[in-house]
């Protein structure tokens, strides 16, 4: 009996041991992947942080009267998009019967007052 008790103890020290060590790898791990996700935290703090001085910044200047700055970049964009829309439409109109019947006042105008009188007349 006495040798079954030390046998006990062996395997229930080896266990607590490989216990304690599954442990301590655990709490490793724990901590690496705790260290990775307040660093993403961190991250995106920093980042909302910077947009909401911005936004802070913006509001105070609307609040002080200062004009808003212009945002070129916008209004270079909708200007390429109007050229280009007025460009499609002068393409899909080309050779309507619209651009013939300008010519044909064109040319009508273009003759001598005299001629004009005629055909008036």
């Amino acid at each position: 009996m006495f040798l079954r008790t030390r046998n006990n103890d062996s395997v229930a020290s080896a266990t607590w041991n490989e216990f304690l060590h599954g442990l301590g790898s655990t709490r490793d791990v724990a901590a690496e992947r705790a260290k990775e996700k307040a660093g993403s935290v961190r991250e995106t703090l920093s980042g909302t942080g910077s947009e909401a001085r911005h936004r802070a910044s913006l509001a105070l200047d609307a609040l002080a009267g200062r004009p808003a700055p212009v945002r070129w970049g916008w209004i270079a964009a909708a200007a390429g998009v109007g050229v280009l829309a007025g460009f499609a439409v002068a393409e899909l109109l080309r050779g309507h019967p619209v651009d013939e019947a300008v010519a044909s006042l064109r040319r009508q105008l273009s003759h001598p007052r005299e001629q004009v009188e005629e055909h008036v007349g």
